[in-house]
C-alpha cells in the first residue's frame, strides 16, 4: 500500500446517521456540528485508565501518533509499540497503533493482522476497521469493500471514517454524485480525516475550481508531497487555463515520479504554453517514452518535442538526452525500441543528423530487421554523410524486407544508378567528392 491513501488515526464522531443497502442509500442529516478551534473527542474511545498499561501507554501513543502526522516515525517507537504489545496484549488501541506503524514502514500483511485484532479487541473503536477497508480499497476489491461497508454501517452508524471510506468506495465506482454527497459529509463534521480534503476536492475539479484548490490548499499544508493534493490543484488551476500557476504542484509531482500517471504530459503542456521550452525538454522525452510503445503513426509528444528542439543548440540537447538516459538507469527504468526511432526520425528531419544516427543505431542494436530502422539510416548515410556505398547497402537491405515499397525501391534504384555512373560522370563524382568533404560527420 502507497503512503498515499493511508489514513490517519485521530478523530470524531459525525453529527450524521446513516441508512446503507446494497440497493439503496439513505442521508438522514441531523444538525451540523458547531466549529470549533478545539479537537472533538471521541465517544467510541475508551480512556487510558479504562485500558491495560493506563497513562504509560496512552502517552506513548500521544507521541506515535505525532510522528505518524508530521511523518517522522523512529525505529525507537516502533520497538517501544511492540515491547508494549507484549506487554498488554488485550489494549487493543497498542494493536491499533501497530497496524498504522507497519503501514508507514510498507508491511502491509503485519498490519492487517494488527488491525484485526484491534478490531476484535476494541468492537465499539471504528478505527481498526477503516484500517482493513484501506487496504481492501487498495487492491480495488469493490465488492469486498461493499460488503464490509455494510456490516461496518451497522457497527458504527456515525463512524467519520466510515463514511470516508464509504465515500471512497462510491467514487472508485464512478458514483460521483453520491461520494460527493458522503464525503461532504465526512468534511463538514467537524473532524478532520487525513486525505479527506483532497478526496474531496478531486471532485470539484472541473464544477468549483476555486473550492477544490482550497482543499487541496489544506491537504497539502499537513503534507506538502501529498501527489494526489497536487493533482487536484493543479488539474483546477489548469481548468481555469492558469498553466503557469499550475507548474510548481505539477513539477513537484514529476520530481517524485516522472512516469507517474500523467505528470509529465501535464507538466510538459503548461511549461511549453508558458513559453519555458529548455525546462519542458525532459518531461517531453518522459511523454514520448510514454507514446512510443511501437512504430506507428505520428506522436502528440514527437511533434512538440519537434517544435521546441528547434530553438535549441544541438549541445544542448545532446546533454538533456544524457541527462535523460542516466535518471532512467536510476530508476531502474527503460525505453521501447519505438521510442529510439521516433527521436531518430525527428533529428533527421530536423537536420540533426548525429543525434540521428546515435537514435537508431541504438534502435537498430534491439531491432535489427526493421525496415524503418533500415532505411532511416541509409537516408542518413545517402543525404548527411554521402556515404553511397552505405547508403546502398541499408537501401539493399530494406528492399528486400519490403521489395514493393515504392519510396524504398525508388531509393534502392537511385542509389544503384549513382553507384554504375560513379566512374563515368566526372562532374558527378566531383560533386559528390566535395559533399563528402564538407558534409557535417554523422558519426
Amino acid at each position: 500500500m502507497t503512503r498515499q491513501i493511508k489514513f490517519a488515526i485521530a478523530g470524531a464522531i459525525t453529527c450524521f446517521t446513516i441508512l446503507f443497502s446494497s440497493s439503496s442509500l439513505k442521508l438522514n442529516c441531523l444538525p451540523a456540528c458547531a466549529e470549533t478551534s478545539a479537537p472533538i473527542s471521541r465517544k467510541d474511545e475508551l480512556t487510558d485508565a479504562q485500558l491495560p498499561g493506563g497513562v504509560i501507554v496512552g502517552d506513548v501513543l500521544r507521541r506515535v501518533q505525532e510522528e505518524l502526522d508530521g511523518r517522522r516515525l523512529t525505529d525507537a517507537s516502533q520497538r517501544q509499540l511492540e515491547e508494549l504489545a507484549g506487554k498488554y496484549p488485550t489494549n487493543y488501541k497498542l494493536h491499533l497503533y501497530l497496524g498504522l506503524v507497519f503501514d508507514e514502514i510498507g508491511l502491509p500483511d503485519q498490519a492487517v493482522a494488527e488491525y484485526e485484532l484491534a478490531d476484535k479487541l476494541g468492537p465499539n473503536d471504528p478505527r481498526a476497521t477503516a484500517g482493513l477497508m484501506n487496504h481492501i480499497l487498495a487492491k480495488h476489491d469493490s465488492q469486498g469493500a461493499t460488503e464490509l461497508l455494510e456490516k461496518s454501517l451497522k457497527r458504527f452508524p456515525n463512524s467519520p471514517e466510515i463514511l470516508y471510506f464509504m465515500g471512497k468506495n462510491f467514487k472508485e465506482n464512478k458514483h460521483w454524485y453520491a461520494a460527493e454527497r458522503i464525503l461532504k459529509q465526512a468534511y463538514e463534521s467537524g473532524y478532520k480525516i487525513k486525505h479527506l480534503a483532497a478526496e474531496l476536492g478531486e471532485l470539484y475539479e472541473s464544477t468549483n475550481p476555486p473550492r477544490a484548490i482550497q482543499l487541496a490548499d489544506e491537504e497539502l499544508a499537513q503534507n506538502p508531497n501529498f501527489a494526489l493534493a497536487l493533482r487536484v490543484k493543479a488539474n483546477a488551476l489548469m481548468n481555469q487555463g492558469k498553466f503557469e500557476q499550475a507548474i510548481a504542484p505539477l513539477q513537484n509531482l514529476y520530481d517524485q515520479s516522472p512516469s507517474y500517471g500523467r505528470s509529465a504530459e501535464d507538466l510538459l503542456r503548461c511549461l511549453y504554453w508558458s513559453g519555458k521550452y529548455k525546462e519542458a525538454i525532459q518531461p517531453a522525452f518522459y511523454f514520448v517514452r510514454k507514446e512510443a510503445q511501437y512504430i506507428g503513426g505520428p506522436l502528440v509528444s514527437a511533434e512538440v518535442l519537434s517544435n521546441m528542439v528547434k530553438t535549441m543548440s544541438t549541445s544542448f540537447i545532446k546533454e538533456q538526452l544524457s541527462q535523460f538516459y542516466a535518471r532512467l538507469a536510476k530508476d531502474k527504468l527503460t525505453v521501447k525500441p519505438a521510442f529510439h526511432f521516433y527521436l531518430a526520425d525527428m533529428f533527421y528531419k530536423g537536420n540533426r543528423p548525429r543525434l540521428a544516427k546515435a537514435e537508431v543505431v541504438k534502435f537498430l542494436a534491439e531491432d535489427p530487421k526493421s525496415l524503418e530502422g533500415v532505411y532511416l539510416l541509409g537516408k542518413l548515410e545517402e543525404n548527411y554523410a554521402h556515404n553511397y556505398s552505405e547508403a546502398l547497402h541499408y537501401y539493399e537491405l530494406a528492399h528486400a524486407l519490403s521489395p514493393y515499397n515504392l519510396e524504398i525501391n525508388g531509393a534502392y534504384t537511385r542509389m544503384i544508378e549513382k553507384q554504375s555512373f560513379k566512374s563515368s560522370d566526372w562532374a558527378r563524382s566531383f560533386r559528390d567528392w566535395l559533399n563528402k568533404i564538407f558534409a557535417p560527420s554523422i558519426d
